[in-house]
Order: C-alpha cells, then structure tokens, then sequence
C-alpha cells in the first residue's frame, strides 16, 4: 500500500493508540516495526499492540554493543512477558572497525561531531537497515509523519513515522505500566541517593543518572552539557519531507 498524505490524515483521525496499532498492522504486516530502546513509552506501545491483537509484532532494537546489562536483561523480561522476539540489529562490522582503527573507542569524549559520528555508526546505520524493510516506523517520538527514507541503492521511498501514544504525557505512560503490572526498566525504577535518577537511557559509557530538576537528557553525554543541550543521536532529526 501506497503511503499517501491522504492516508496520514486518514490514520490521524484514530486516537485510540492500540487501534491505530491494529490498523497500521492489518494494512502493513510485517512491515511496521516496533521501534525500542528500553524507555517506558517503547514498552507500552508493545504492550498496546499485543492487547489490540497485532500478532507476532516485528520489535526491534539497535544494539550498539555498549548497552547496559540490564537494558539486556529487560529485553529478555519483555520478550517472555508478551511473547514477542526483539530483533538486535547491530553496527555494520566494516563501519565500526574503521571508526575504532581512526578514531580509537572513546572517541565521544572528544567532541560533540566525533559523538554524533560514534552514534551514527552504533545506532542511525542499524536503523537505517531495518527501514529497507519496513513501512511503518513505530516510535516513541510525539508526532506522526512521513519521512524520505535512503534506500541502499539510492533511491527514496515515504515510510510512515507513526507514535501511537502521541496524546500520553509521561505520567499516563508509567500510570499505564503499574496498572496493568508491566516491569518497567530496572534503572529508570532504581532510586539513587539525593534524588539522582535515570531517565533517558543510552550507551553504558554516555547515559548517566540526573538530579532533580534537570531536563531529562542531560544525562546523555554529560560532558557536552556546558557546550550545547541540543544533544541528538540522530536517529529522530527532522523530517526531509
């Protein structure tokens, strides 16, 4: 099927998240992807689209090889709680021996452009694997579109970039979780002293807990902090529509 504005607009007009779960499924298959990294929102949308009855849901996850250990072993807790396998896409060996040959294994802490390069060889090149595949690009984000995908060949392709919990705030999403007893990730649950806590999780190296009052992210690679909080991996920039 042929993702149109049309389409978009058609699909916006369902609210109901596990509905909009079910209808992007029965129209696509085996081609929407339910992207997760661990977040609370990832975990929902899973948990949504099993109750709607989406079967065997595609689920995958950008294994960057420096995840934390428990960020493994909670994918492990999901895939036995909903019976679902999450695909660990990982980053093309060629690519990521030459980053480590030119740039060595910490070459994050060097710059934010050296950052941003690691991340686009761990993560964006994973994904952008998985999108040859795919339709439908099921995310945590807060807005539906269609973006321009680079296919390998070079040609572009719309694939719709949908969040079914677009409407949740934070509170609804982990309201969500407890009610209908869902684990949530160990390290977002762990209570730290003074307050400190894990919100935005990424590599095991770049994620570090946050105190309170602090924007959710600054605990991705704190050391970028004083030089600029718009901090990205890359994977959600926006649109080349």
């Amino acid at each position: 099927m042929s993702i149109t504005p049309d389409l978009v607009r058609e699909l916006d007009t369902i609210a109901d998240p596990g509905a909009l779960l079910h209808a992007l499924s029965k129209r696509f298959g085996n081609r929407m992807g339910i992207a997760t990294s661990g977040q609370p929102t990832d975990t929902a949308i899973i948990a949504l689209a099993v109750k709607a009855g989406v079967k065997k849901p595609y689920v995958y996850t950008t294994d960057t090889l420096r995840l934390f250990p428990e960020t493994y072993a909670y994918y492990k807790t999901l895939e036995k709680r909903f019976k679902v396998k999450i695909d660990r896409v990982k980053p093309p060996e060629k690519e990521l021996n030459r980053m480590l040959e030119q740039h060595g294994e910490f070459l994050f802490f060097d710059s934010r452009e050296k950052q941003e390069y690691c991340c686009h060889v761990r993560k964006v090149l994973p994904n952008q694997k998985v999108l040859d595949s795919l339709d439908v690009w099921v995310t945590g984000l807060r807005r539906l579109e269609i973006i321009h995908h680079h296919q390998t060949g070079g040609e572009l392709r719309p694939i719709l970039k949908a969040n079914p919990l677009v409407d949740w705030t934070e509170r609804r999403v982990n309201d969500y979780l407890k009610a209908n007893r869902i684990p949530n990730h160990p390290l977002i649950e762990k209570k730290l002293p003074g307050g400190w806590h894990f919100d935005s999780l990424g590599c095991i190296l770049c994620t570090t807990p946050i105190k309170a009052g602090e924007p959710p992210r600054a605990g991705r690679w704190r050391w970028l902090n004083a030089v600029d909080d718009k901090k990205e991996c890359g994977l959600h920039l926006p649109s080349s529509e």
